[in-house]
């Protein structure tokens, strides 16, 4: 009876010690597994954080003046520009130049989009609508008409961090009535509200 007792005793004991066993090794792997996904999960963590404390913010609005050269009438041109975010990398650009030829003045309205590609936003393109008025006939007594075009643009803006303006050289054309006249404009922007800068982003 005695014997039965004591070799039940060992039975439980190493089960016992079987179930406490069985229970550390699987507390063990757990442990494992989770300090494996936290290292895999940590240079990502890391990386998101970083790229959201240091995003660049959505660029204030801006005004400024260009001068600029129409290759087709042969004329310089000096006119005035907004740009009004629409997103990060997306603007709205209203703008108007006066050109001045040899014997009139032409003038033009643009209503653009410009897309900024990249983080840096130095590099930017787009298109739009243009009003137009100026001679579009070759004839000696042909009169100046207003009429409607299409724009195609692309530039490039320098950072303007260490100064208080944003210089920029853009090459547009505009579409109208199968012509499609060439300019440079090249002139500076001054942002409304202060130069943008990156900022941390709290946490």
């Amino acid at each position: 009876m005695a014997a039965g007792m004591m070799g039940s005793g060992r039975v439980r004991g190493v089960r016992a010690r079987r179930g406490d066993s069985t229970t550390g090794s699987r507390v063990i792997a757990a442990a494992l597994v989770a300090i494996a996904v936290a290292a895999m999960a940590t240079p990502a963590e890391a990386q998101r954080r970083a790229r959201t404390q240091f995003e660049r913010p959505t660029p204030p609005a801006a005004v400024g003046v260009r001068g600029g050269y129409d290759f087709d009438a042969e004329a310089w041109s000096i006119g005035g520009q907004a740009s009004i975010p629409i997103a990060r990398r997306i603007a709205f650009l209203p703008s108007g130049d006066a050109y001045f030829g040899d014997d009139r003045t032409d003038w033009q309205l643009n209503a653009d989009l410009a897309l900024r590609p990249g983080r840096a936003g130095f590099l930017y393109a787009g298109g739009g609508l243009a009003l137009l008025n100026r001679v579009h006939d070759d004839e000696v007594d042909a009169e100046a008409e207003t009429k409607v075009g299409a724009n195609v643009f692309a530039g490039l803006q320098a950072p303007g961090r260490r100064l208080p303006f944003r210089p920029f050289a853009e090459a547009r054309w505009t579409f109208v009535d199968g012509d499609s006249p060439f300019r440079l404009a090249f002139g500076a922007n001054v942002p409304l509200g202060g130069r943008s800068r990156p900022a941390r982003r709290r946490r």
